[in-house]
C-alpha cells in the first residue's frame, strides 16, 4: 500500500509540475517565474489525470472498431507466445527426451532466449510508457486548458465567461485582461489590448476585478 501511495503520489507530481510547465510555455513564459507548492502541484496533477482520462475514455469510445481490433491482436501475440510448440502432444519433449544431454542443455537455452527476446521488446515499449506518460499527459493537459482559455480570451473582456481584471500602480494604469497565473513578485495576465501575455512585477500593483459580481435577489416570505 505504500508503494502504490508513493508511485501515485510522484505519479501526480510529475502531471502537475509538466501541466504548469506546459500551460504557461503556450503563453510564452517561463514556469520558473511562478513556483508551486507541493499541494497546489499534486491537485494540479490530479486535475490533469482526471481530464486526461475522460479524454482517453472518450477517445476510446468514439474509436471502438480499433479499440477492439488491438485488443485482439495482443491476445493474439499472447496466445502464440504461450502457446506449446508441439500443440500440446508432447512430441517435442519426446524426441528431447531420446537426444543426448547436452542437446537438452541446449534446447532449454534456446527456448529461453526465445522467450526473453520475445517478451523484451515488450517490457521495454511497457517500461518506457510507464515513464514518459505521466509527463505526456500532463503536457496534454496544461496545453489543452491554454487553449480553451485563448478561444475565451479573444472573446474580450465584455463577452468573455473569464474573469478580467485591471492592473493599477498607484494612478497609472498597466493594462487589463485575464490572470494566468501569479507568486509573491510577479503576475502574469492575458493583454485584451495587446492580444499577448504579459509578466508584471507585483509590488505595489492593485487588481481590479472588472466584473460585478452577480447577487441574486432574495424574495421576502
Amino acid at each position: 500500500m505504500t508503494t502504490l501511495i508513493a508511485i501515485g503520489t510522484i505519479t501526480l507530481h510529475v502531471m502537475g509540475v509538466a501541466s504548469h510547465r506546459a500551460y504557461l510555455q503556450y503563453w510564452g513564459i517561463d514556469a520558473g517565474v511562478f513556483p508551486k507548492s507541493t499541494d497546489w502541484v499534486l491537485i494540479n496533477g490530479y486535475h490533469g489525470l482526471v481530464n486526461q482520462s475522460a479524454r482517453a475514455l472518450l477517445g476510446i469510445l468514439a474509436n471502438l472498431g480499433w479499440w477492439v481490433a488491438a485488443a485482439v491482436g495482443v491476445a493474439l501475440y499472447l496466445f502464440i507466445l504461450l502457446s506449446p510448440w508441439d500443440a500440446g502432444s508432447g512430441a517435442v519433449f519426446k524426441w528431447l527426451g531420446q537426444r543426448s544431454a547436452s542437446i537438452q542443455r541446449f534446447a532449454k537455452i534456446l527456448s529461453g532466449t526465445l522467450l526473453i527476446a520475445a517478451i523484451l521488446p515488450v517490457v521495454l515499449v511497457s517500461w518506457t510508457a510507464v515513464m514518459v506518460l505521466p509527463d505526456a499527459l500532463g503536457e496534454a493537459s496544461g496545453k489543452a486548458h491554454a487553449k480553451r482559455e485563448a478561444l475565451e480570451f479573444k472573446k474580450g473582456c465584455e463577452s468573455s465567461k473569464q474573469p478580467c481584471v485591471e492592473l493599477k500602480r498607484g494612478s497609472e494604469a498597466l493594462g487589463s485582461g485575464f490572470v494566468l497565473d501569479g507568486s509573491e513578485s510577479y503576475i502574469a495576465i492575458f493583454d485584451a489590448q495587446l492580444q499577448r501575455a504579459r509578466v508584471i512585477p507585483r509590488e505595489a500593483v492593485e487588481l481590479i476585478s472588472r466584473r460585478t459580481p452577480v447577487v441574486s435577489e432574495v424574495v421576502a416570505p
